[in-house]
């Protein structure tokens, strides 16, 4: 008789311990979607910016030396620009950070999960989750680059003695520093795809 009674004791207690697992796990995903909508929203800002940025470029490309004193004035515009970037990137990857938190979160909660197809599932999600999340610390990494050596470009174009060669110079080093970025990019892209894909397959399969 007690046995019977530990026994059900026991049996409460393993299936209070999947449920609660399961709430963990989908709460953590839920929560991650709301990070993601941030990151979104940071992301059009800061497209919104770089726009901004390349016809600043455009413009004072145009003007050249003659028109020293608005190169300067649209110069730190531009240098004005390069801190809103900086202030959303930091947002972005803060975001990011606490996304980070609840998949760790997760892949505690893994083996409580008591459906053996959403536990593989999940596994599977988790592992593009964070191979996604570390491509994003090189991007950022890489981002905060580009943003260095574009104020070094708009912080020259205010001198008056600087040369071409210079000039031409900073302007190489922003360019090849962009094409590893946009390569980082594309990278991350693939990444959120294969995430997005199987995050509908795990709610299918949670159904």
């Amino acid at each position: 008789m007690k046995r019977c009674v530990w026994l059900t004791v026991v049996l409460f207690l393993v299936t209070s311990c999947n449920e609660l697992a399961n709430e963990e796990v989908l709460s953590a995903f839920q929560k991650i979607g709301k990070y993601e909508n941030s990151v979104v929203e940071q992301q059009e800002k800061l497209s919104g910016l770089e726009q901004k940025q390349n016809q600043l470029y455009d413009r004072i490309m145009s003007y050249g030396i003659k028109r020293f004193t608005k190169v300067v004035q649209l110069s730190k515009e531009s240098l004005e620009l390069i801190e809103e970037r900086d202030k959303h990137i930091e947002k972005e990857y803060k975001t990011i950070q606490s996304a980070k938190q609840q998949i760790n979160t997760i892949k505690k909660n893994i083996d409580q999960l008591r459906d053996e197809n959403i536990r593989r599932q999940v596994n599977r999600l988790v592992n593009i989750a964070e191979k996604r999340y570390e491509t994003y610390g090189n991007l950022y990494l890489h981002y905060k680059e580009l943003l260095s050596l574009e104020k070094e470009l708009y912080t020259l174009l205010q001198n008056k003695y600087v040369t071409p060669e210079q000039l031409q110079q900073q302007i190489n080093r922003i360019n090849e520093q962009y094409k590893e970025l946009v390569s980082i990019n594309d990278q991350f892209n693939e990444y959120t795809e294969k995430y997005n894909k199987e995050k509908k397959r795990l709610y299918n399969v949670w159904k």
